[in-house]
């Protein structure tokens, strides 16, 4: 299915609202956004106390802060879908600032966590943990990650993921390669 630009942009903030949510009531919060973290730790293998999993936490909890800040527009703890969807297009996808202070450092933690041997590159098993993580199917994960290694290296720099981080979040560029970072968002089963 060919999406035009605010299709595809919606689409991929309507995804990226049923990652997290992660106990599937409609609804984000602050709980949804730790467990996030605490799933993305686990199955990556890192010890809850390590400074990667620490990184991950404060990520989470600054990227929450920014969130509620921008979207909860009743104030009620709470980010509705239609919250999430308004709040994405207005405070971070047009706004390059405001996407740095609230999902960069979020982004940086994530694939700093996912660089497992500190090679400042992500290899295909590590980028798969990190996709198991957000319910990513194993042919997704396989998509996503030949789409993103541009230079067919076999591994994505954390730089890269980065690039592919704020395409994903923030393009309606449909020819944009970080629409590919959870594999077909064409398919049903992103």
């Amino acid at each position: 299915m060919e999406l035009n630009g605010n299709q595809l942009l919606n689409r991929k903030i309507d995804i990226c609202f049923g990652h997290g949510d992660q106990n599937g009531d409609g609804i984000l919060e602050p709980a949804d956004a730790l467990a996030l973290a605490a799933r993305i730790i686990a199955y990556l293998g890192e010890p809850f106390n390590s400074p990667k999993a620490q990184a991950l936490l404060d990520g989470f909890e600054n990227f929450w802060r920014h969130v509620s800040a921008r979207m909860d527009t009743n104030q009620d703890g709470k980010v509705t879908p239609l919250e999430w969807r308004t709040g994405m297009i207005g405070a971070f996808a047009g706004d390059s600032k405001a996407f740095d202070e609230g999902f960069r450092p979020l982004a940086e933690a994530l694939w700093s966590i996912c660089d497992r041997d500190d090679d400042g590159t992500v290899g295909p098993n590590e980028f798969a943990a990190f996709q198991r993580a957000f319910g990513t199917s194993p042919a997704n994960s396989k998509i996503a990650f030949d789409r993103l290694d541009k230079d067919k290296s076999g591994t994505l720099s954390v730089e890269e993921l980065l690039a592919a981080w704020q395409e994903y979040y923030t393009s309606p560029d449909p020819q944009a390669a970080g629409n590919w970072l959870f594999g077909d968002i064409w398919g049903d089963d992103v």
